[in-house]
Formats: structure tokens, C-alpha cells, sequence
């Protein structure tokens, strides 16, 4: 899910993190938050710094709050 969130945002001109994106980012990283936190901490990396478009004007505070 991680991999197809990353690519999808490298190759979308505005990213997986934009409100009119189809991919429900909250819930996405709802599911990575409830499983065991060794297991998914390379995820939530993987998704903080290889993103192309998380500190972008157009995603939600909510989101980039999540993923502190």
C-alpha cells in the first residue's frame, strides 16, 4: 500500500496528499497506526520522506499532522 501511495504521488501531477486525490490518505495511515509500532515505522518514514507532495499547500493539516 506504501509503495502504490509513493508512486502514485511521484507520478500524479498533484500528488496522493491533495484533497481531490482518490486515495483516503487518513485512512490509509489509520491502518498503518494500528498495527505494531516496529513493524510499521519504516512505512511511516517511507511515507514522510520519499513523498514528493506532503508538505505541499494543498495537504491538509490534518494529514501532515498524522504523519509527524
Amino acid at each position: 500500500m506504501v509503495g502504490v501511495i509513493i508512486l502514485y504521488d511521484h507520478v500524479h501531477p498533484v500528488g496522493a496528499f491533495a484533497k481531490t486525490s482518490k486515495i483516503d490518505m487518513k485512512g490509509c495511515i489509520k491502518v498503518l497506526k494500528d498495527q505494531p509500532p516496529n513493524s510499521v515505522e519504516g512505512l511511516l518514514n517511507a511515507l514522510r520522506y520519499t513523498t514528493k507532495h506532503l508538505n505541499d499547500e494543498t495537504t491538509s493539516k490534518q494529514i501532515k499532522s498524522m504523519l509527524q
